[in-house]
């Protein structure tokens, strides 16, 4: 199973989070950096400054709405944070859940070796792993320092075991001779709880100094569990959820739109108000059918099995005129459905128990509840919920809507209709009722933008399109409607079975599609269908109309200050579009050539170390050495401050190890380190790794024992020009064989959104744009901006904009519009950083000037110098050129 594309973007942003952390050393500064590089504000305009609830403790937040894989996830999360932590760190993880039965279904899980989820973790730690449950903790279940050092230990909890004012009653906080073997691990009184015996498990997980990840964090928010959180001693923790609270530090977020292009989810919701309780029972129930026709057409034709499922939702028992789910199966019995396709989940009442509906052997097709489908239960067969009440109440459908969103088989049907959801109610309080849809959506963490009204309505019924058009005014006047209970009873005793029965025999039990064809209801079926597929039309159009240009989800973007084109220009930008190196990628159905941007992944290919020298400067290190023991710092590669494990504590843990394991744990580090790079084969690297260990001195190796963070970083800069030169060399080898060519590609945003501005320079493509770096990148556009020739210029933005991408990506800090209709990029460089980079981006930026054609320039423009290499000028060269372009 393989991360979908905003999967690993999340990562990424996890990845680019703990880079940070180690480089700054402060979570705050990792956490508004991070932010900055997406263009977005910290404070004011912004995302909310960290919140620090756990001291010197990193807590961040991924936002993932309901489908969205957070288990997945956090699976993929595990090896990244140990990965950024001391050799040392014990690698135990507390996995909080909210529930039972999500305990259950995530124990379940984790321990199945055949689970896509236990199988990344297998493999990120090389099938060194031990998940425990509470009570194989308690019990010492080959739980044991041994196991905890050799293996990624998963503790698997719910809130409530460890979250209580009345440690006393707690097992986990009581003596336990079980756990006796922890006492003389990691001896640090510090991490201890008082009060409490040192052999009691909570005890044991404090000394674990364990990451802790926090599933459906929105529930863990009270004083309560903030207390519980810090009773772990995390070392880390990362929060999972779809409805962050205020508090929440977010450092990635997933929207609807990412997850529709991922067929996870099944989007908009199509919402129906039918005029009476029997026409919700014959829409549910006929529309199922005909989505079940659609299945069975798609899995002939190479699709994957489904089994449409309505959820009916019932009112509470506790009222007593309401219709109950008792009520609800007779009634679908006396319509003519079997019992074998119906089953009742309730809080007191389950009859899914060791069902598993997505078998092909399973006949359920309804599924009667009331709130029970909640959290932790997930069926993507489930397409319908139809709530049954009385007619003068809103429907609190807000618990359960998220139930019927996930899409079967994360894969998109070639039939559009079974790639929505829909709810269908009757109600007179039906805008009220949409209230209760948004808020469902919003707990699954989506918006108000994705459901969408059916506007296909009866004459008779009891709105109509006019009013569908102005929710607000509705749902003014629907408040106003009082609760009229006292007929409900008589309304659910005395709906008409026999006409329902009547009306749907054609979609029961019969497979017979011309009898279904010439039914009367079929019409109006195929008629609710028809327009969801418009309303799904216009959902997407509503999306490229006003996001398309949005890199972030709207809650980010809604908080980004947006500049757009100068309406002077916007025309004329809007039809730019800058070519880009691009490789073959074969024929394809509407093409004889494909073709895509040209990734340094692409050169990579073929790359191999087997073959590569392993000449490093190893002398120059004693002077490194040097000036560590100067600085009195330790050289190893530094992690953000983790309690019990300082900088102190990880020299003398190595200092004391033997000789043997000292040269393992190096190597160890030098792997680590490089293996994160996808194109070196992780046995070639071990391979280059003992060749370069073979080749040291003796004092070469005792260097490496007392101070491994040097010898990592050299061997890393080695691995990396070995990378580079190797890149360097297929990219002109492909231009000159014609493999890369230079196509028309990047089109201009319609607008930018830099954390800092500047507005003061005539000319500017935008609004405002990015502020400069340097004064002498002020100058150029500065004297720019004055020639007559020149039409507008911008800055590209670093990291975000427009870059050459050769053999090393180039990002050009201006780009330059002349009055004749040329492109200019231009590189400002100030003499000192003329060096063997800034040949190499030159070199590039003119191979691309030269394939992109006679209108589009490349100039990398020093102060004072000429370095005599093609694409590098003097400023006072290049200004000579341009005033005559």
């Amino acid at each position: 199973m393989e991360l979908k594309n905003y999967q690993i973007q999340v990562i990424r942003d996890l990845e680019r989070f703990l880079e940070l952390l180690i480089e700054k050393q402060s979570i705050s500064s990792a956490y508004s950096t991070l932010w900055n590089g997406k263009g977005v504000n910290v404070g004011i305009d912004g995302m909310p400054p960290y919140n620090s609830e756990l001291a010197g403790v990193p807590q961040v937040c991924f936002k993932v709405p309901t489908g969205g894989g957070k288990t997945f996830l956090a699976a993929n999360s595990i090896k990244p944070i140990f990965d950024s932590m001391p050799h040392i760190h014990p690698k135990a993880v507390v996995w909080l859940v909210p529930s039972d039965a999500i305990l259950t279904q995530t124990y379940r899980t984790l321990t199945d070796k055949n689970h896509d989820y236990r199988k990344k973790i297998d493999v990120d730690f090389g099938n060194k792993v031990e998940i425990y449950s509470k009570q194989q903790l308690l019990n010492g279940q080959n739980f044991n320092p041994t196991s905890v050092s050799d293996n990624l230990s998963v503790f698997v909890l719910s809130y409530d075991s460890f979250r209580t004012s009345k440690k006393d009653g707690r097992k986990a906080y009581q003596e336990n001779g079980s756990l006796l073997p922890f006492v003389r691990f990691k001896q640090d009184s510090g991490s201890l709880l008082e009060d409490t015996d040192e052999t009691a498990l909570i005890q044991v997980i404090r000394k674990l100094n364990p990451v802790v990840i926090v599933d459906e964090s929105h529930h863990a928010t009270s004083k309560l569990s903030k207390e519980m959180l810090q009773n772990f001693n995390p070392s880390f923790v990362l929060d999972l959820t779809a409805t962050p609270k205020n508090g929440s530090n977010i450092i990635s977020f997933v929207d609807a739109r990412q997850l529709k292009a991922e067929n996870m989810v099944k989007l908009p919701v199509i919402v129906y108000n039918r005029k009476s309780q029997e026409d919700v029972f014959v829409s549910a129930i006929s529309l199922r059918r005909k989505l079940e026709n659609e299945a069975v057409e798609e899995q002939k034709n190479g699709g994957r099995y489904i089994r449409p499922i309505v959820l009916f939702q019932a009112q509470p028992r506790t009222n007593d005129d309401s219709t109950t789910y008792d009520k609800i199966k007779h009634t679908l019995i006396d319509m003519g459905i079997p019992e074998s396709e119906i089953a009742i989940k309730t809080a007191d009442r389950d009859e899914l128990k060791n069902i598993d509906l997505s078998s092909k052997d399973c006949s359920i097709r309804y599924i009667i509840t009331v709130n029970a489908l909640k959290e932790g239960w997930d069926c993507p067969f489930a397409y319908i919920l139809a709530t049954v009440a009385n007619r003068t109440s809103s429907i609190d459908v807000e618990q359960i809507l998220g139930r019927i969103l996930r899409l079967p088989n994360t894969r998109k049907n070639e039939r559009e209709v079974l790639n929505l959801s829909y709810v269908i109610t009757s109600s007179n309080a039906f805008y009220a009722t949409l209230d209760k849809v948004v808020a469902g959506l919003n707990a699954a963490g989506f918006t108000s933008k994705d459901y969408r009204i059916d506007d296909y309505v009866e004459q008779d019924t009891e709105f109509s399109v006019e009013q569908a058009g102005n929710i607000q005014t509705e749902l003014k006047l629907d408040n106003d409607v009082t609760d009229d209970t006292n007929n409900v009873s008589d309304e659910i005793d005395s709906l008409n079975i026999d006409f329902v029965r009547e009306q749907i025999s054609p979609f029961v039990n019969n497979d017979n599609m011309e009898s279904q064809s010439q039914s009367e209801v079929n019409d109006v079926v195929t008629d609710m269908l028809d327009h969801a597929k418009t309303q799904n039309e216009l959902y997407w159009q509503d999306f490229e109309e006003t996001e398309e240009y949005l890199p972030v989800p709207p809650e980010v973007g809604n908080k980004m200050k947006h500049y757009k084109v100068n309406q002077l220009y916007a025309s004329e930008a809007g039809q730019i579009e800058i070519p880009q190196f691009m490789i073959e990628t074969g024929r394809s159905l509407f093409s004889e050539h494909e073709h895509q941007v040209l990734t340094k992944e692409n050169l990579y290919a073929g790359f191999s170390l087997l073959d590569k020298d392993t000449v490093i400067d190893f002398d120059s290190i004693d002077s490194e050495i040097a000036r560590i023991d100067i600085d009195d710092s330790d050289a190893m590669p530094k992690a953000w401050k983790l309690q019990g494990f300082d900088s102190q504590n990880v020299k003398q843990w190595f200092d004391e190890q033997p000789s043997d394991r000292k040269m393992r744990l190096c190597k160890d580090m030098i792997i680590k380190k490089l293996s994160k790079n996808n194109a070196i084969n992780d046995r070639d690297l071990e391979v280059y790794v003992d060749r370069i260990i073979q080749n040291l001195t003796e004092d070469q190796l005792t260097d490496m024992e007392q101070t491994p963070g040097i010898y990592v970083l050299k061997i890393n800069k080695k691995v990396n020009s070995l990378l580079n030169e190797y890149a360097k060399k297929m990219f002109f080898e492909w231009v000159e064989q014609d493999k890369i060519s230079c196509q028309s590609s990047y089109k201009l945003p319609k607008e930018i959104s830099p954390t800092e501005t500047i507005a003061s320079i005539p000319k500017s493509l935008y609004n405002e744009e990015e502020k400069f770096d340097t004064e002498y990148e002020r100058k150029v556009v500065m004297e720019l901006s004055s020639l007559n020739n020149i039409k507008w210029w911008h800055r590209n933005m670093a990291r975000k904009g427009f870059a050459i991408n050769g053999a090393v990506n180039a990002y050009p800090d201006l780009m330059v519009r002349t009055e004749s209709g040329k492109l200019l990029l231009i590189e400002t460089k100030g003499d000192q950083l003329e060096n063997s980079e800034s040949r190499e981006k030159a070199e590039i930026g003119a191979k691309w000037a030269e394939m992109a054609g006679r209108m589009y320039k490349y100039y990398m423009v020093f102060e004072t110098k000429n370095p005599g290499y093609n694409g590098a000028y003097s400023y006072e060269e290049f200004m000579r050129i341009v005033k005559e372009l």
